[in-house]
C-alpha cells in the first residue's frame, strides 16, 4: 500500500498533474489562451503587485491584451495591431464572470455587428445593431424600454414591452414627425403630427386632452392641448411607473419643467420665473445652475 501511494506521488510530481492552477491561469483557460503559444508576454501590475494586464504578442505589432481584477478574475480582452488599432471581438466582464460589454470590429477598426451591454445579473441592458443603425434599451425583464432607429423612428415602452410613445419621421423636413400615444394594454390613444413643435390632427391644430393609462388604472401620460400647444400642467411617467417629468405652460410660455431620472432623483429644472436652469446627477449631486437661455 505504501509503495502504491509513493508511486502516485512520484507520478504527479513527474508530470506536474497535481499542481494547482492560479486564478489567472484558470481565467485564461476560459478564454482559450495558452501561454505556451506566445514567445513574448508583457506583464503590468497593480500597486498591490497583483497582475493587472497581460499582453500576449503574436507578432511585434499584433497582440492580445487581457485585463484582470485584483482578485485575478478576468476583466477584459482586446485584440490590437498596427499602432493601437483594435479588431475582432472585444469583451469586458463583471468580476462575477458574467459579460458586461461585447462588441466586434473589422480589420480596419470599424465596429460591425452588434454592440451589447449586460447588467451584472446577466440580463440584457442595451444593444446597438451597426448594420441596421438600431439602438435598443431593455428593462430588467428583457422587454424593450427605448428603441431608436436612425432617421426612422424612436419609441418608449411600458414595462411589458408595449409602446408608450412612438415618433416616426414623416418626411426629411426638420422637426416634422408622426406621434402616437398608447395605453399599457396596447390600445392606441392618439395619433397626430408634430410640425415645428405644434401638434396637428387631420391637418388642423389639435385641441383636446391626451390621457394614457397603466393597466392598474394610473395615468401614464397627461396633457391638455390648446391650438396645438400644451396648456396648463402636464406630466408623464416612465414605463415602470416612476415619474418622468412634470411641467406647466401658460400662454405658450413654459413656466417650469422638472425632469426626473428613472431612479426617481431630479435630473433638471427649468424655472421660467427665476430664469434658471439647474441639473443634478443620478445620485442627487448638483452639476450646475445657470441662467436660462433662449432656444
Amino acid at each position: 500500500m505504501k509503495k502504491n501511494i509513493l508511486l502516485s506521488v512520484l507520478v504527479c510530481l513527474l508530470f506536474s498533474c497535481c499542481k494547482k492552477k492560479t486564478i489567472i491561469e484558470n481565467e485564461l483557460d476560459t478564454i482559450g489562451i495558452n501561454k505556451e503559444n506566445y514567445n513574448v508576454i508583457d506583464t503590468f501590475f497593480y500597486e498591490s503587485k497583483k497582475i493587472k494586464t497581460l499582453r500576449f504578442y503574436k507578432e511585434k505589432s499584433d497582440y492580445i491584451m487581457v485585463g484582470f481584477y485584483e482578485s485575478g478574475k478576468k476583466k477584459s480582452i482586446v485584440n490590437i495591431k498596427n499602432n493601437n488599432q483594435i479588431y475582432d471581438t472585444i469583451i469586458d466582464w463583471y468580476e462575477n464572470g458574467r459579460p458586461k460589454w461585447v462588441r466586434k470590429y473589422d480589420n480596419n477598426g470599424v465596429q460591425i455587428g452588434k454592440n451589447i451591454n449586460f447588467r451584472e445579473n446577466g440580463s440584457l441592458e442595451h444593444e446597438y445593431d451597426n448594420e441596421k443603425e438600431e439602438s435598443t434599451d431593455y428593462w430588467p425583464n428583457g422587454k424593450p424600454k427605448f428603441k431608436f432607429v436612425e432617421n426612422v423612428s424612436q419609441s418608449y415602452h411600458y414595462l411589458n414591452g408595449n409602446f408608450m410613445e412612438k415618433y416616426t419621421h414623416k418626411t426629411q423636413k426638420k422637426g416634422e414627425y408622426n406621434v402616437e400615444y398608447f395605453n399599457e394594454n396596447g390600445g392606441l390613444v392618439f395619433s397626430g403630427l408634430y410640425r415645428k413643435r405644434i401638434l396637428f390632427k387631420d391637418n388642423l391644430r389639435y385641441n383636446g386632452k391626451i390621457i394614457c393609462y397603466f393597466n392598474n388604472g394610473k395615468i401614464s401620460h397627461f396633457e391638455n392641448i390648446v391650438n396645438g400647444i400644451p396648456n396648463g400642467k402636464f406630466y408623464a411617467y416612465y414605463g415602470n411607473g416612476n415619474l418622468k417629468y412634470e411641467s406647466k405652460v401658460e400662454n405658450a410660455e413654459e413656466i417650469y419643467y422638472k425632469g426626473y431620472y428613472e431612479n426617481g432623483k431630479v435630473n433638471i429644472i427649468r424655472d421660467g420665473i427665476k430664469n434658471t436652469f439647474t441639473q443634478w446627477d443620478e445620485k442627487g449631486k448638483l452639476i450646475e445652475q445657470v441662467p436660462l437661455t433662449g432656444d
